[in-house]
């Protein structure tokens, strides 16, 4: 059995993520927003982050979620999809 291609879409729910729901990943030096859920996804699946950047769903390190920074695009396209999001970008201490 082959298995379909992948859409970036997440092959455990295709073609029905909710726009307003997405889930924070790291890659390529910052952390970007992927529609859907991560349960949506199986690991190692490419998503597209709503910046448009291809994204390898995994489980990161400690140190990509420290020392990445939130992408501004993702951040911006977020908080238009979530208009109540008013406040500051998240920062860790």
């Amino acid at each position: 059995m082959t298995k379909p291609p992948n859409t970036g879409r997440g092959t455990r729910n295709p073609g029905r993520l909710d726009p307003q729901i997405f889930f924070w990943q790291p890659e390529n030096g910052a952390r970007h927003a992927v529609p859907g859920s991560q349960a949506d996804y199986e690991l190692g699946e490419q998503g597209q982050s709503l910046c448009a950047q291809p994204v390898r769903v995994r489980a990161a390190s400690e140190s990509e979620w420290i020392a990445f920074p939130t992408c501004d695009k993702c951040w911006q396209a977020a908080k238009s999809l979530h208009g109540e999001l008013k406040t500051a970008r998240p920062r860790l201490l």
